[in-house]
Formats: structure tokens, C-alpha cells, sequence
């Protein structure tokens, strides 16, 4: 890239933007973990009599093609009966409780579930609150051994993808003897999450607010990341289409438009580029200065 217009790892680790995608996500968990905890527990006596049919169903359903089998399809969970151990909804509880606000006693929490209830259906909501806390924490490695068991749960956990192809597109150093394999598994990421989203339904318990949100920023997630690996590989109009369509599905990442104008200012089309260096400037974040700067020199 050309001397100024350079994308490093420390920009997007301070910017707090992506703070709100990652609290969307999780939010997110936490709405089908509802639905499945209150289905689980709510049935009683009704459940056990019931229980034959929904195992037949589930039996059956095992044998669609491409179905998803792992708790975030709402079917699934609907056909599941058998409510938590006391403990082990105590313990998950006790997870919730942990407030978002202090990631270090969530991942903590976390940890602490997994390691008593390893084989529990509910790993499948605590994984991806890892994923995003060690992340969030610069652990990389641990957030992709996190990721690796979230998908073995829940192969089709789109969302935990989309915040991966982002991240690391956005951590990517180029002096690491993996950088070229954190390159191609942002882009694999990245893709498999646009190509997932499609097939997104609603789970019971959630808003179409909440849904709707949900599967914008997942989509503008993967978009970023999946444009972010090109603009690091120089395929700048690549990297202008991918990172225009997640601009059109979130206009508040300021990072996104500082990679916007980037991308511009390095294929020559300056109006472009001071334009979103621009947008930039407009919104909060520790870019607008640099912003500010980059828009004057792009005129």
C-alpha cells in the first residue's frame, strides 16, 4: 500500500466499534439460549409423556440432508426434552449472571461450565461468548480452539463466523509465521457466513428486530472481513465491492470507511476516498483525526 495508507492490527484493536457488533452477537445467544432453556424446563410431567414422539421426530428429521442437527436450529431444540440436571442449570445460570461489562469473569465463568458440564447441550450458547472474550482480550489462539469446539456443537453457527473472518482479517500480522493461513481463514470464514446467512430462520423467543439486526451485522461482519483480506493482498477492487456492501448493512463502523477510503485512495479514485475518509471523521471512534487528515489530503 502506499506510504500513509496502511491498514494495521492496532487500529481496529482500539476502535470500539466492533464492541457493538460483538454485544449484538451475543445478544443474540443469549435470545435462543432462552428459548431453549425455558423449553426444556417447561414441559414437566407433559414432556416425559410426550418424549417418545419427539425423539421419533428428532430420528426422523436426522435423516434430511444438509439439516442442521445442533441447537441453534429452533426445531431441533423444540424436540428436545430432557430438561437440565439442577446443577448444571444452576451453573449455566450462574454464567448468564455475569455481566458482558467484565469479560474477564465471563470468560472465567465460562471456563468454569465447560470444564464441570463438558457434555452439556448448553456448551452451545457458552462458546461463542469465548470466542468473542478472548478475542477481545488479544487470544487468539484460545478464541480459535474456542470456535473449533463451537462448530463441532453447532456447525452452522454463522454468526461465531462472521465475527472471526472479521477479527481476523482485522489482526492479521504479516511478520507471524501464520499470516498467510489467518489470511485464508478470514476469507473462508468470511464466505461461509455469507453463504450460511441465507439459510438464517428465526428462532422462537426472538424479536424480527432482533433477528433482522442480527442478520445485517453478520453479513456486514463478513463482507468487512472477507474485503479487509483483499485490501491486505492488493485486490483493491475486490476489496471496494466487499467492503461497500458491508458499509450498506452497517453505516456506523468507522473502521469500515477508514478501510473504504483506503481502498480508494490506493486505486486512485480520490473523490471516492475522501468521501469516506469523511464518514469517518463523522463518527466516534479513535480514527478521526486520522481521518480528518486522510479527507484534506484526498481532495
Amino acid at each position: 500500500m502506499r506510504a500513509g495508507y496502511f491498514v494495521s492490527r492496532e487500529i481496529f484493536m482500539r476502535n470500539e466499534n466492533i464492541a457493538r457488533i460483538w454485544r449484538v452477537a451475543l445478544a443474540a445467544v443469549a435470545c435462543l439460549a432462552v428459548a431453549f432453556s425455558a423449553r426444556a424446563q417447561g414441559g414437566g410431567a407433559g414432556a416425559s409423556a410426550s418424549s417418545g414422539a419427539a425423539a421419533g421426530a428428532a430420528s426422523k428429521a436426522n435423516t434430511t440432508v444438509g439439516r442442521d442437527m445442533s441447537l441453534a436450529n429452533p426445531e431441533v431444540a423444540l424436540e428436545l426434552t430432557r430438561p437440565p440436571e439442577k446443577k448444571e442449570a444452576k451453573a449455566y445460570e450462574a454464567f448468564k449472571s455475569v455481566s458482558l461489562s467484565d469479560m474477564g469473569a465471563k470468560i472465567k465463568a465460562g471456563e468454569k461450565f465447560l470444564n464441570e458440564f463438558p457434555k452439556s447441550e448448553l456448551v452451545a450458547f457458552v462458546y461463542p461468548y469465548l470466542v468473542v472474550g478472548y478475542i477481545q482480550q488479544n487470544q487468539m489462539p484460545k478464541a480459535l480452539d474456542a470456535a473449533r469446539k463451537d462448530f463441532e456443537a453447532n456447525p452452522k453457527d454463522f454468526r461465531t463466523m462472521a465475527v472471526l473472518s472479521q477479527s481476523l482479517a482485522r489482526t492479521y500480522n504479516p511478520a507471524a509465521p501464520d499470516a498467510e493461513s489467518q489470511l485464508a481463514k478470514a476469507e473462508d470464514y468470511g464466505k461461509k457466513a455469507l453463504e450460511g446467512s441465507k439459510t438464517l430462520t428465526k428462532p422462537d423467543g426472538m424479536s424480527d428486530e432482533v433477528f433482522a439486526e442480527l442478520k445485517r451485522e453478520t453479513e456486514s461482519m463478513a463482507h468487512s472481513g472477507v474485503g479487509l483480506v483483499a485490501l491486505r493482498q492488493n485486490k483493491y477492487p475486490e476489496a471496494i465491492a466487499e467492503i461497500e456492501k458491508s458499509v450498506s448493512l452497517n453505516d456506523q463502523d468507522q473502521t469500515n470507511f477508514y478501510l473504504l477510503g483506503v481502498a480508494n485512495q490506493n486505486s486512485d479514485h480520490l473523490a471516492e476516498a475522501a468521501k469516506a475518509f469523511a464518514k469517518c471523521a463523522s463518527l466516534q471512534g479513535n480514527l478521526q483525526d486520522e481521518c480528518k487528515k486522510a479527507a484534506a489530503a484526498a481532495k
